[in-house]
């Protein structure tokens, strides 16, 4: 056995065993008569301490195992006598564990008896003589500071007066610190060690256990002359103390606060030399500081103030989206007053017509729908397969559901295929499913997936190739029907005018946008268009959207109808979810000035019948935010200007002391500006107003 300490017990004869197992049964516990072979699988254990101090009591512990399993009953605990062991106590085992105290006066060996088995024999010697050292866990310190260590000597159990050495390891050998009288009532001893350090108490032949005293060598500590300050106006002195390996530093600290759960700033650099530097803050509200200097920080310390100035702004507004072009919201609005697809492009395209594009039902476009894994498993669904290096050639192949694992080849610029134990290594793959332009068949309803929640694709192919050692998945679908049908923008319950509007704005900026250095037209995600795949066909209402996207494409031409400018140019469609009652001119948003992109009235995001959620919302400005955005000490109050259309254009900030500042940009830089500063997310530039909070 592996464990010296659990031995069988020794069978005796089977009359001894048939006596206890008669006995047993009397008392209520059955216990059957082991052959040879379970004799085998039988066994008792006992553990013990190999010491105890005298007057002390220790835990035994018995474990019985009967057959391989965990018995339940009695077994004796025995104490050697001389020549014989007699019995001290009965220990109960349930589930194969027990335990029982003893106090011995005298060294003494133990053992657990039944009528067939004895486990192996313990020893607990008792110490009547000890040096007690504490604490027990050892102690933890920061470098220049002392802890207190606990001595007691002990003679026959009791504690008396005596001389002990204390004692350090130094490298492998005890060194002497120094010798102490130790009071029976009991001696502290402090020790101030700068680095972890090792103790243990020597008398004589008596030696303690070791204590360790860990030091943390580097740390910081943070205090203030003052922790609760009147107003605003007031100043606290920030004093920095800092250890660094183990010594007394000299450097810089940065001294950082916020205010609440708010992010940690820097709020200034403390100069420490010796060990110790100061700073002096005036914290305007409430706020916590803390002290950073590499890896060491040291504990926050709040700071509270009571103060007139706002605790925070809180920011209103409305629509979601950058402001420029079509309004999905307002479209619906629009639909459900009786407006047409045209009429609705019209309105928030200003000057343009609505055509056909020209383009044959054929045209494809290249949709990245993932560049973030270095390896992906893809699931077909339904029907066959094949993976190959050109449309068409089959490398590995299937004819029923299966899954192909694609993943970066280890040269970081080729894909692998692999299916069972077949696989393929290309600079890109292309991967195939019945029913599709690229694999025609008469099964249909097959499709790819590798999340059937979040992506299925029905349409076209999967082309698999490396970019920057990611794995590069582009949808090849037909554009003017396919793409389109996988377009996620808007609710396939919209009035179908809404629909129309929506498939011809998408097919529209669909055609004017070209991606470069993805292998790809445009992107799945909302930095182009959300193309789910699909998802949007099956989902709810999935009919009434393809029906809405076939009415946009001519039945004899296979044409698709887009907006077109004066100059019969395919316009580029902006468009986003919702204004704040007006769109905004282009250059207000950005810099160019288009044509087509006016600011037009848009009542209709804002009509309660679109359901719009996000015809209010609002945010909170942190005051610590708004003076650093600001570039203000503090802030008692915020103005704001704006656009035609609403769109904010400047906001200015006015300081305790009557100072003023203003921070003015380009409608959505403000929308970006103010969201990188604000508690919650500004949707639009819409921005209402910007009322303080006062503190609380």
């Amino acid at each position: 056995m592996r464990h010296g300490s659990r031995l069988s017990f020794t069978p005796v004869t089977r009359l001894a065993a048939s006596i206890l197992a008669a006995v047993l049964v009397l008392a209520g516990l059955t216990v059957a008569l082991p052959t040879a072979a379970e004799a085998a699988t039988t066994s008792h254990t006992l553990t013990a301490p190999t010491s105890v101090h005298l007057g002390t009591s220790a835990t035994m512990k018995a474990t019985w195992i009967t057959k391989g399993k965990r018995a339940t009953g009695s077994v004796l605990l025995q104490k050697r006598s001389g020549g014989t062991w007699k019995t001290v106590a009965k220990v109960k085992l349930v589930k194969g564990n027990g335990s029982v105290a003893i106090k011995p006066a005298a060294s003494a060996t133990y053992r657990l008896h039944s009528a067939t088995y004895n486990s192996a024999s313990k020893t607990v010697k008792v110490v009547r003589n000890w040096l007690s050292f504490g604490p027990s866990a050892g102690a933890s310190i920061k470098v220049g500071t002392s802890v207190n260590l606990t001595l007691k000597v002990y003679k026959d159990a009791k504690p008396v007066t005596r001389i002990v050495a204390l004692q350090r390891l130094s490298g492998k050998k005890w060194v002497t610190v120094q010798k102490l009288k130790v009071s029976s009532t009991g001696t502290t001893v402090a020790v101030k060690p700068t680095s972890t350090t090792k103790y243990r108490l020597v008398r004589y032949s008596l030696t303690s256990a070791i204590r360790t005293v860990t030091v943390d060598r580097d740390w910081a500590s943070l205090s203030f002359s003052s922790r609760s300050l009147a107003t605003s106006t007031s100043t606290t002195t920030a004093t920095a103390t800092w250890y660094s390996a183990g010594k007394k530093a000299t450097g810089t600290m940065t001294l950082q606060q916020r205010i609440g759960s708010g992010a940690w700033t820097t709020a200034a650099k403390v100069k420490v030399t010796g060990g110790i530097g100061t700073v002096t803050v005036k914290p305007l509200v409430s706020r916590t500081y803390r002290l950073l200097a590499g890896s060491v920080s040291s504990s926050s310390v709040k700071v509270s103030v009571k103060t007139v100035i706002p605790a925070s702004f809180t920011i209103k507004g409305s629509g979601f989206g950058h402001g420029v072009g079509m309004s999905q919201y307002g479209a619906y609005g629009m639909a459900l007053d009786g407006y047409s697809a045209t009429k609705i492009l019209q309105h928030y395209y200003s000057g343009d017509t609505v055509g056909l594009d020209g383009l044959s039902s054929k045209t494809s476009i290249a949709v990245q729908i993932d560049n973030a894994r270095t390896s992906l498993p893809v699931q077909i669904v339904g029907g066959a397969w094949r993976v190959g290096t050109t449309p068409g050639l089959s490398t590995l192949a299937g004819s029923a559901s299966a899954t192909i694992k694609f993943a970066v080849a280890k040269d970081g610029k080729s894909v692998t295929a692999t299916y069972g134990s077949k696989s393929v290594t290309s600079p890109s793959l292309a991967l195939q499913w019945g029913g599709t332009t690229y694999f025609p068949s008469l099964t249909t309803g097959i499709y790819a997936t590798w999340d059937a929640t979040a992506n299925r694709y029905h349409y076209g192919q999967l082309r698999i190739s490396v970019l920057n050692k990611k794995l590069n998945i582009v949808n090849d679908v037909r554009l003017q029907t396919e793409y389109l049908y996988g377009l996620g923008e808007v609710p396939s319950s919209w009035s179908m005018e809404a629909l129309k509007a929506q498939a011809i704005a998408a097919r529209s900026y669909a055609e004017t946008t070209h991606r470069t250095g993805c292998g790809c037209d445009i992107l799945d995600s909302t930095s182009d268009q959300n193309y789910v795949g699909w998802k949007k066909v099956t989902g709810t209402d999935g009919a009434r959207w393809v029906a809405a996207v076939d009415a946009t494409v001519d039945a004899a031409t296979g044409q698709g109808k887009v907006v077109k400018t004066n100059a019969g140019k395919v316009e580029h469609t902006y468009y986003y979810s919702s204004s704040g009652g007006s769109t905004l001119n282009s250059e207000d948003v950005w810099v160019a000035a288009i044509p087509a992109m006016r600011s037009v009235d848009d009542p209709w995001s804002l009509d309660p019948r679109v359901g719009n959620s996000l015809s209010t919302w609002s945010v909170s400005l942190s005051q610590a935010s708004a003076a650093k955005m600001l570039g203000l000490k503090d802030v008692v109050a915020i103005s704001l200007s704006h656009y035609t259309g609403g769109g904010l254009k400047s906001m200015t900030g006015t300081s305790s002391m009557g100072l003023t500042a203003t921070v003015i940009g380009k409608a959505d830089a403000m929308r970006s500006k103010l969201n990188a500063y604000a508690t919650g997310t500004v949707y639009g530039p819409w921005v209402r107003s910007a009322t303080p909070v006062p503190p609380k």
